[in-house]
């Protein structure tokens, strides 16, 4: 059964499809990226989506600032940066099946939605077009998603992530003691080829490995790091995560999962310290 995307915390908030006129999101993060990043230091990307076969994703936004978000467009892309298909319901109750969608909150509003696949699993994530080509940026709006993996041999398995702000450096700890793996998930924020490179240093911070990942253009990947770097097992460390591309500036977004002997999971994410 789908799960309508609707109010919580106020009157009139609305989710619809796309607007027919609206740009894609190859040319909305042409618009995104500069205000967003550099001017505002505004989060857009919502980091991880699974969807179909045992996935669900659950998507809530909020306004916190005084006054009404407009209007505002959020495009989900696949693994490939191609535009990534759900199925979802609007406010009025229409099943929809777009490649995003359109909302538009009061302040203090809450949207909740369960969003859909088919019965084969593929994984992406959304960007938020929270500037547009003139340069006005929301304010207030804040975001999460809810991965949630039904399996009826046990309870379901949940994982929250927020809205993240990409960044062309970022760190993230790791522990491989135990039997635990770490699963990261990387997205390419850029439309052009990227090269990301991921530095492996133990508590010592001395080098461990370092391993080179090319991602296309708003593409994503899902990398086990013991399988990527076998010398991290049995130890724990810091994962330095640099991306860089022809202009030199390449924003990634980094999120991880910690997963148990069990396979139970727990959401990992990275971090940029104030230095």
């Amino acid at each position: 059964m789908l799960s309508c995307l609707t109010g919580l915390a106020a009157e009139y908030p609305q989710i619809k499809a796309l607007p027919q006129d609206s740009v894609s999101a190859r040319s909305a993060v042409e618009n995104i990226r500069p205000y967003a990043a550099f001017q505002q230091s505004l989060e857009y990307v919502i980091p991880e989506l699974i969807l179909g076969g045992e996935w669900t994703s659950v998507i809530k936004l909020t306004n916190r600032s005084n006054i009404a978000i407009p209007p505002t467009n959020v495009y989900f892309l696949d693994n490939s940066g191609n535009p990534m298909t759900t199925t979802f319901q609007t406010t009025a109750g229409n099943p929809t099946t777009d490649v995003g969608f359109s909302f538009w909150l009061p302040p203090g509003a809450v949207l909740e939605g369960t969003f859909l696949g088919t019965a084969t699993t593929v994984f992406g994530h959304a960007l938020v077009a929270t500037c547009s080509a003139s340069g006005v940026c929301l304010s207030g709006l804040y975001a999460e998603v809810t991965l949630k993996n039904t399996n009826s041999t046990r309870p379901d398995f949940e994982s929250v992530f927020p809205i993240e702000q990409p960044t062309a450096l970022q760190y993230m700890l790791w522990d491989h003691r135990s039997g635990v793996i770490t699963v990261l998930y990387l997205v390419n924020e850029n439309t052009s080829t990227t090269t990301v490179s991921l530095d492996f240093t133990d508590t010592a911070n001395q080098e461990i490995q370092t391993v080179t990942i090319t991602m296309a253009s708003l593409s994503s990947q899902i990398l086990t790091l013991n399988t990527l770097a076998p010398q991290t097992n049995g130890i724990q460390g810091t994962l330095t995560i640099t991306g860089q591309n022809a202009s030199s500036i390449a924003l990634i977004t980094a999120t991880g999962l910690r997963i148990n002997p069990t396979n139970s999971f727990t959401p990992m994410r990275a971090f940029v310290p104030k230095l």
